[in-house]
């Protein structure tokens, strides 16, 4: 049976009872075997809507339901813990965010495994880091241990890719004003290593110098699409505070 990760979240009520109980569920399961818990962690909410302190931690299950299944069996424990379908951002009693299952990549419009944030997420690789730190990131290629350490030095780079210029610039200065602890600059090919950069963000068209061309001609482990983001600015703000931490 397929390793699979699991990561809990949650900042409305008792958490760590809510996390006790959703795990209890799962593990009544007969599919499911849950093999590794990692300690819960408080962490700082993202987003300016999200409430409160979170609570954060990553369960590791050995199942044999397919992915979509398993996501159901997931959002129906949600739904027990009290969660509302369509809460994004906002306070809630549970999150259950499937992040690996196996080394299956999966593209579906309910589901994409690997979870495409966590491998940013400092509330996601801080607990993951201690019951899979040797676990590899199936697009990205590093292990969760090595996509964490990409996030620990100070300043944290964020390099600011296609678009133009002017857009650029004015995204530079919102998010500078952001935190202290992060550096925005525009990629440069050549100028800065892709172990220099902590995440390369993709803006969209390419620039009048017409470099990047594309979001694939960026460094694999570092780039990020949010090309098709209404709101660049308030999006790239929250993969600021997930990436420090």
């Amino acid at each position: 049976m397929p390793r699979c990760h699991i990561a809990l979240g949650g900042n409305v009520g008792s958490v760590e009872q809510t996390f006790q109980t959703a795990l209890a569920r799962l593990a009544e399961d007969a599919r499911i075997a849950v093999t590794r818990i990692s300690s819960v962690r408080r962490t700082r909410p993202v987003g300016p809507h999200a409430g409160g302190e979170f609570r954060n931690a990553v369960a590791e299950i050995q199942t044999e339901i397919h992915p979509l299944a398993l996501l159901d069996v997931l959002k129906d424990v949600e739904k027990g813990a009290g969660r509302s379908p369509g809460e994004h951002w906002r306070p809630r009693p549970l999150d259950l965010d499937l992040i690996f299952y196996g080394n299956e990549i999966i593209e579906h419009r309910r589901l994409s495994v690997p979870h495409p944030a966590c491998w940013y997420r400092r509330f996601v690789l801080d607990p993951l880091v201690e019951i899979a730190a040797d676990v590899p990131h199936p697009v990205k290629g590093l292990t969760v241990g090595a996509l964490r350490a990409r996030l620990m030095p100070r300043p944290l780079r964020l390099a600011l890719a296609g678009s133009t210029a002017k857009s650029r610039q004015h995204l530079r200065h919102e998010l500078t004003t952001t935190s202290s602890e992060a550096e925005v600059v525009d990629w440069q090919p050549g100028a800065l290593s892709e172990s220099e950069t902590a995440i390369i963000a993709w803006l969209g068209t390419h620039d009048e110098t017409g470099r990047p061309a594309n979001f694939q001609s960026l460094p694999l482990v570092p780039r990020l699409d949010v090309s098709a983001s209404p709101d660049q600015a308030a999006l790239l703000q929250a993969v600021l505070q997930a990436a420090l931490g």
